[in-house]
């Protein structure tokens, strides 16, 4: 039985109050990575003739990909990340006219902002000889230009700017909602509040997924995208990946006048300052004593907080700004903070992941389900997806990525 409502026009994606015994494929996690994974195979026409199941153990989102800053970029320092973010742009800027559903895309881009000449003079090579070639350059100015085109911003003690007309924000919920509904309607099974408890395995292949309150679902194949929850279903299995939760926090101000189109980083710390749609200003500055590797995302720092006002007040200045809440997600980072796809030949037979985005899950994502989809449904790697291999942890072959904001 499926049902589904909508408001204000925005469908929520129907949900399966039952789930089969039996299915094709199972994805495990219902954030942005699993929910792309199940829009690929839809638009792949995958769905209307195999069973597809999605289990997401709460609400769609209810990890990592809620708690986000919503913002997307093309600007990494890798050939790989920046090729691959490219890519998924294009995607993100299909989901309306792919689903019929607005996501609330807006192309406000990213304003860098530097500290130290050295930094600065790295960021202008680095787009002279990657980013323009790929057709996506900055645009470099002095402190003075950037002053007069960003009066809204204050450029006390900054020695350069850069902004990247081609990154924007998009609403979270309203891009997995768009794609899960989408996923829904070509025949994808979406299980929200269905919490895989275990991947069942059998001579070195996989069999089921052992769902709480259900019982087994026989499968052949499984992807995980469970974020930092990952972990733990692989390691049942003996399967480990070198990956870590890191805990991120973001401020949240009570809404005011729209003024901040721009997302505002300040490029040596990665801290940063936006507004959403709505008036909210929102923030993050480092963690004064480093960010902690952990998954309990209650009680952010006091120091945490003050740091991140003063940051906002240093970039925006004093507005009579009033906070209105904090939250915490994490980042489930990799050695190289470069994500994770597809399957390692030493795995159990039908074992595929995609996880490790390392703080950019949502903006890689739908080029990422696209890649893990197409790895799972058509048994072939794309040409793309092979330097995200898990292989390339013990082949050394890792994708060094050093733009990390947050």
């Amino acid at each position: 039985m499926t049902r589904s409502s909508s408001v204000m026009g925005l469908p929520r994606a129907p949900f399966s109050e039952k789930l089969p015994d039996k299915a094709d494929i199972v994805i495990i996690g219902g954030g942005a990575a699993g929910i792309a994974a199940a829009y690929a195979m839809a638009r792949l026409g995958y769905a209307e003739s195999h069973q597809v199941v999605l289990l997401e153990r709460g609400y769609l989102g209810r990890g990592s990909a809620t708690r986000n800053a919503g913002r997307f970029r093309v600007h990494f320092f890798s050939k790989e990340n920046a090729r691959f973010a490219i890519e998924s742009r294009k995607r993100i800027l299909e989901i309306p006219y792919v689903t019929g559903v607005n996501p609330v895309i807006v192309l406000g881009g990213y304003l860098w902002l530097f500290e130290k000449e050295e930094t600065f003079k790295a960021f202008k090579r680095t787009n002279e000889e990657l980013w323009r070639p790929l057709g996506v350059p900055v645009e470099i100015m002095s402190i003075d230009e950037a002053a007069k085109r960003f009066p809204h911003i204050r450029m006390n003690n900054f020695i350069g700017a850069a902004f990247g007309p081609q990154d924007g924000s998009v609403h979270h919920d309203y891009m997995m909602i768009a794609m899960a509904s989408y996923a829904a309607r070509k025949g994808v099974t979406i299980a929200p509040y269905r919490e895989a408890e275990e991947i069942v395995t059998e001579n070195h292949r996989v069999k089921g997924v052992r769902v709480k309150g259900h019982g087994v679902i026989e499968v052949g194949k499984v992807l995980v995208a469970a974020g930092v929850w990952t972990g733990p279903l692989l390691e049942r299995l003996g399967v480990r990946l070198p990956l870590k939760p890191v805990r991120k926090s973001l401020l949240v101000t009570e809404p005011y006048r729209f003024f901040l189109k721009e997302f505002v980083v300040v490029f040596e710390t990665g801290s940063y300052v936006a507004q959403t749609a709505k008036g909210e200003i929102i923030a993050t500055e480092k963690y004064p004593a480093g960010e902690p590797e952990t998954i309990n995302c209650k009680n952010v720092s006091l120091r945490w907080l003050i740091a991140t006002m003063k940051l906002v007040k240093r970039l925006i200045g004093d507005k009579g700004i009033h906070v209105m809440r904090t939250w915490s997600g994490h980042y489930y980072v990799s050695p190289d903070h470069s994500h994770v796809l597809g399957r390692d030949p030493d795995w159990p037979d039908g074992l595929y992941v995609a996880t490790g985005f390392s703080g950019h899950g949502l903006m890689m994502s739908p080029y990422a389900g696209e890649l893990v989809a197409i790895n799972i449904v058509e048994d072939k790697i794309p040409d793309d997806m092979k330097p995200y291999l898990p292989t390339r942890f013990h082949e050394g072959k890792l994708i060094h990525e050093g733009l990390v904001i947050g």
